[in-house]
């Protein structure tokens, strides 16, 4: 089993002690060489890119548990059947083939080549001849008689587009396909889907089929000057749903399976652990091999995405577990599923390991080694939770500013910490990641989701710096002297 494999390891983690440092080095000196030993190690291609299900998982974990147990953590399950690693059981779908037709009075709407594809989420997906329905970007308020059995085109360039599309399946629209930009847009996401997709085996089982148009080819379909018409209205308050007239037969088969994975959950026991926990996450995963170059070794090792995470929160739980026993606990979490759509988070929040209404605040470390020293602050949840005056204060002492919020608020959904916003748990991402909006951009450009996200050449002077943030942060909300809590519900600053 490998549960037993995994805990097998943590019995020669006395045997992996860090070696002390030379006293002559500084600080920053030493925890830049801590970060970058981990991230050498969970970003190298032995770890094949960290994907769920595989050995590179296995590898992953057993690191991290090593280094955990070593520094003087706990297992946090509060689960004496799989202390230590919690099971999450997730839906894998990889996609096979797909073909898209439209029709109009009867007769094919001739399309681009290549410009629309479509996925199923179980073996196979079939729709035929539904009528056609454009949305624009509304999904959660439309009613379900506006969605069911019809084929919805929706607007792809917009914060909240995948929550959007959800909505619009949950709806029980037969099928979503998203517009993006262009054949380049399209390309890349179909190179995601084509890695592979899953789902929480416990979550809703409906099948779903969804995909991707071009601009180019739903201009095509509808007819240029209507389409940019209908963009248009889309932006308005009083926009509602347009039916075309158009009718849409699409399959799409997958092959699916199932993936046993794990969340890790550790532990440092404070004095008083009825006054509440607070959390600390980043997640582990990344996407394994995801190049089709076979010239290359075509891994994506996400050495930023989330290497830098897992190394950061493994180092500021060094640094807390070697000083005075905190008051509340501290629990740190490595999740798994992140890339795929929060899994890990979203399995946290089902079955947590202590009651969600006892964590008195989270801190999502991801992607965190991007800005230089010196980066302001971005807060990617403030004004979400109560955590804001206790986090400025924070900030105030230590130096920190705070930047400007747009950049970071468009990351809101897209990182674990959502999930557990979604449960009510004050959860925040406090990082120099987001912002600068130059080094963001030059990241997104040159490492995201690419084999290119490797250990060399990585800004840590942001990393250092949020690492000693975030220890200040968890030391702060850990003590009920300087945060207070009243039944699980985060209070201001005392």
């Amino acid at each position: 089993m490998r549960v037993a494999w995994l805990l097998g390891v943590l019995l020669l983690a006395g045997c992996t002690g860090t070696r002390p440092p030379a006293a002559t080095l500084s600080t920053d000196s030493l925890l830049r060489a801590a970060i970058s030993r981990h991230i050498d190690v969970l970003a190298s291609d032995d770890f094949e890119g960290r994907k769920p299900g595989t050995e590179g998982e296995a590898k992953t974990l057993r690191y991290l548990a090593r280094e955990w147990q070593a520094a003087g953590l706990e297992s946090g399950t509060n689960d004496p059947a799989h202390p230590w690693f919690a099971p999450v059981e997730l839906v894998s779908s990889t996609p096979e083939r797909s073909a898209v037709r439209f029709t109009r009075a009867g007769r094919t709407a001739l399309l681009p080549r290549d410009e629309v594809v479509a996925f199923a989420s179980g073996t196979r997906g079939l729709v035929e001849d539904a009528p056609v329905v454009f949305v624009g970007e509304q999904g959660e308020r439309l009613d379900s008689a506006a969605l069911a059995g019809r084929v919805v085109l929706m607007m792809w360039d917009h914060a909240g587009q995948t929550e959007q599309r959800e909505a619009l399946l949950r709806g029980g629209a037969a099928a979503v396909l998203a517009i993006v930009g262009d054949r380049a847009e399209l390309d890349n996401l179909v190179e995601v889907r084509r890695r592979g997709s899953y789902r929480l085996a416990e979550a809703d089982g409906a099948d779903t089929l969804d995909g991707f148009v071009t601009r180019s080819a739903a201009a095509a379909l509808i007819g240029r000057d209507r389409f940019e018409a209908l963009v248009r209205d889309a932006r308005e308050a009083d926009f509602r749903p347009v039916a075309l007239d158009l009718r849409s037969t699409i399959e799409a088969v997958s092959v699916a399976g199932m993936v046993r994975t794990f969340n890790l959950i550790a532990r440092l026991p404070g004095k008083r652990p009825a006054a509440g926990a607070v959390l600390v996450l980043a997640h582990w995963d990344h996407f394994g091999h995801c190049s089709p170059d076979t010239g290359s070794p075509g891994i994506c090792n996400g050495a930023v995405d989330n290497a830098s995470g897992l190394a950061v929160l493994t180092e500021v739980a060094r640094r807390l577990a070697s000083g005075p026993r905190l008051e509340r606990d501290v629990y740190f979490v490595a999740t798994t599923g992140e890339e795929w759509g929060l899994l890990g988070a979203q399995a946290i929040a089902e079955n947590p390991p202590i009651p969600l209404d006892t964590i008195v605040a989270a801190f999502n470390l991801d992607t965190v080694a991007v800005a230089p020293a010196g980066t302001p602050v971005a807060i990617v949840g403030r004004g979400l939770t109560p955590l804001d005056p206790g986090i400025l204060e924070v900030l105030r002492l230590t130096g920190r500013r705070e930047s400007e919020e747009r950049l970071a608020q468009e990351y809101l959904r897209r990182q674990d910490g959502w999930a557990l916003l979604q449960r009510d748990v004050p959860a925040v991402s406090v990082t120099s990641a987001f912002g600068s909006a130059e080094a963001l951009d030059r990241y997104i450009a040159q490492r995201y989701h690419q084999p290119t996200d490797e250990p060399g050449g990585i800004e840590l002077g942001g990393a250092v710096e949020d690492l000693l943030l975030t220890e200040a942060l968890v030391r702060y909300f850990s003590d009920p002297a300087k945060w207070a809590a009243t039944a699980g519900k985060s209070a201001a600053p005392l």
